[in-house]
């Protein structure tokens, strides 16, 4: 009991002895720990508070994740009904539903971006202001984004107990306080409504359809029978991933340089880049925003390789955020061979012709369901169609009629 005591006290010693040498060596070389960043209002210390607990939380990231949620719509019911995919499903089954998992990882992987840009305030505020646009119309405001905080915070209290200290806890307020600011800063930009009102309603959506994967014919009987892929083929992509991932700044920006580059009219759907030489763009903060969502995107479907639900709901997601904004399924074609090329260079020999055959078989599925998905949107907006080509058909033969009437009377 003594020596468990005497370990527990040296190790309470130890680390304060290392977080001195940290802060002495951090003022040598110029990076002193109470550092403030003039525009978050964070410390270096506080910066290394967020990334230590957001590290620890990202270890069981969907878990953490779907908490997160729950607490959201058990704290604020209303919130629910924001999303159509989830709105109908009673709060005590949504901890085990797919589509909450699956919404859980796609905001844990925006919030990962956010945490990557706290030592790059232009970088930081650029993903902001996305988060606002890619909100436009959804009826979701400030105070949404505030509950939001106030659940993610118990979520870190919850999982984490005493390890989540004080210090955290302030650390994170004010790095949230910063993000709500910066987002409701784009909405004043774009005209877009920061508060509700008591009649608001929220607006539906077209409804994925069930998961389902056309797949080639299985090779072994350890293949995934959903993805086809083999155990061996998912840790091969997973290592590739791992190397990739070191040096993801750069390579987020390579990723959209070669996709303007490789796939004809990709460039022109983002009016901002629209005319503009590709290699001018390398150093353009845009780009590399944009590059680490789709990174953040391509890391969610490695995270979940082996919870295939999951992996289908977050693509069928992917075609219904794309769809209205004009990228083909052509481009989505595109975008594997890009994928490919780009991990191939970031990677480099050990990038090898497994390697990019598993990657090729990944993708292929990726692409199957983003286009099944494509073809749903489709039909069903043809089919919205028919009933008002049916009544114009209609008018017109009864504007027909009309006029033979008037000339016969005539």
């Amino acid at each position: 009991m003594c020596s468990q005591r005497y370990i527990a006290n040296m190790g309470g010693a130890l680390k304060q002895m290392w977080q001195s040498i940290v802060n002495a060596v951090g003022g040598i070389f110029g990076t002193d720990q109470n550092d403030i960043d003039e525009a978050t209002g964070l410390s270096v210390y506080e910066k290394n508070l967020i990334r230590s607990s957001w590290d620890q939380a990202m270890k069981n990231k969907k878990e953490f994740g779907v908490g997160v949620f729950f607490k959201l719509f058990a704290k604020d019911n209303p919130s629910q009904d924001l999303f159509e995919q989830l709105r109908d499903i009673p709060l005590e089954e949504l901890k085990t539903n797919k589509k909450m998992k699956a919404h859980a990882m796609r905001v844990m992987a925006s919030l990962q971006t956010l945490v990557d840009g706290l030592d790059e305030p232009e970088l930081l505020m650029e993903m902001l202001r996305n988060v606002a646009k890619t909100h436009r119309g959804q009826k979701v405001f400030q105070r949404h984004y505030e509950i939001l905080g106030e659940v993610l915070i118990a979520q870190f209290e919850e999982d984490f107990k005493n390890k989540f200290t004080p210090k955290m806890r302030d650390a994170w307020l004010k790095a949230y306080g910063v993000m709500v600011k910066g987002i409701m800063e784009e909405y004043d930009e774009l005209g877009m409504q920061t508060h509700d009102s008591d009649d608001e309603k929220t607006t539906s959506s077209t409804k994925p359809t069930e998961p389902t994967i056309e797949t080639t014919e299985r090779e072994s009987p350890e293949c995934c029978k959903v993805t086809g892929l083999s155990v061996c083929e998912k840790d091969l992509i997973r290592k590739s991933w791992v190397h990739f991932m070191k040096n993801k700044n750069e390579n987020a920006t390579l990723l959209i340089i070669n996709l303007f580059k490789m796939s004809e009219g990709a460039q022109d759907q983002f009016q901002k880049f629209k005319d503009t030489n590709p290699d001018d763009l390398v150093d353009d903060i845009r780009v590399r925003s944009h590059g680490l969502r789709v990174i953040a995107a391509l890391n969610s479907v490695v995270d979940n390789l082996d919870d295939t639900d999951c992996l289908v709901d977050m693509l069928q997601h992917v075609a219904h955020s794309h769809h209205p904004r004009g990228p083909t399924k052509r481009h989505f074609k595109d975008l594997g061979g890009v994928v490919v090329a780009t991990l191939d260079h970031a990677v480099g020999k050990k990038f090898t012709e497994d390697t990019k055959n598993a990657w090729v078989k990944a993708y292929t599925v990726i692409l199957s369901v983003i286009e099944k998905e494509y073809d749903t949107i489709d039909g069903n907006a043809n089919e919205d169609k028919v009933p008002d080509a049916e009544a114009k058909r209609n008018e017109e033969i009864r504007a027909n009629g009309d006029v033979k009437k008037a000339n016969t009377e005539e």
